[in-house]
């Protein structure tokens, strides 16, 4: 099942507990007993509601701005590879070939298994062989001319800005919403909703819908954590879109083409050939 599957599950099922709470208090307790707590249950729902939807709030923000400067990291490192691969047109045909083919292997790891070893929170051995293939490829350069001096100078650069934004990702792989938090955002939700039990009205439909409306809120809103907090999986993930591209300008360079429409390689799959791409 996808994340939009278990989050519909969630959904369902916190919902469905909160007005069945609901009901075993309104039948336990009845109704003018549960009216005589309304001013004070209203003081404090409204202290405990707005410091869970400012909490709540503050999380919902920062994954979504956590997962978008993700993205500009994968853009910058896959840029960073493209660069390099371009570069290394003006030195000699043996040093051109070894670096262009080691952003080629290195881009293709990416693709192909590092995205789904970052699922599981790790890496790809084949990903880092040929990121640790580059460095040594590059700094071990033997330069003559003034131009090659300056390709160096310039393929170190543009190595580094790879090799940054890769630690980051990988590391931001490994880390989302800290179990502590998912605690509180729990427990700050249920919190919420059992303070809605000690209000009462005299319909039950009109008591019903309100009660599934605010626990139908909470738990979406919880949600957006879930499918946000963990950036490289899921649906709204992160994807290597990017890195489609460089296999796309490695190829269109070689070849002389221009590239396809920007939409076509970020809705292929990776085992997607080239060839095709290129039509």
């Amino acid at each position: 099942m996808n994340s939009y599957g278990n989050g519909l599950v969630f959904v369902l099922v916190s919902t469905a507990l909160a007005v069945g709470g609901m009901l075993l208090v309104r039948r336990k307790y009845g109704v003018d007993n549960l009216s005589r707590y309304h001013d004070v249950a209203g003081n404090l729902l409204s202290i405990i509601g707005t410091l869970y939807a400012v909490l709540l709030g503050f999380v919902i923000v920062d994954a979504m701005e956590r997962q978008q400067e993700l993205r500009v990291i994968v853009e910058q490192e896959a840029n960073g590879v493209a660069n390099m691969f371009l570069l290394a047109n003006g030195l000699s045909p043996d040093k051109r070939f070894r670096i262009q083919q080691d952003c080629e292997k290195y881009t293709r790891a990416v693709i192909e298994q590092e995205w789904d070893a970052m699922n599981a929170g790790t890496y790809s051995p084949s990903a880092l062989q040929s990121a640790w293939g580059l460095w040594t490829t590059i700094t071990e350069l033997k330069t003559s001319t003034q131009e090659e001096i300056t390709l160096h100078d310039k393929l170190l650069d543009q190595l580094s800005v790879t090799s940054d934004n890769r630690r980051i990702r990988i590391v931001s792989a490994a880390h989302g919403v800290a179990p502590a938090m998912w605690v509180i955002l729990i427990i700050g939700g249920a919190f919420t909703v059992v303070f809605t039990y000690f209000f009462a009205v005299h319909s039950l439909k009109v008591q019903l819908l309100m009660t599934t409306l605010v626990s139908l809120t909470l738990a979406l809103n919880v949600l957006l954590v879930f499918l946000y907090g963990s950036p490289f999986t899921g649906e709204l993930a992160v994807k290597p879109d990017a890195f489609k591209l460089d296999l796309l300008i490695f190829q269109a360079y070689e070849k002389q083409k221009l590239l396809p429409n920007p939409k076509t390689y970020g809705i292929m799959p990776p085992s997607t050939p080239l060839n095709e791409l290129l039509r």
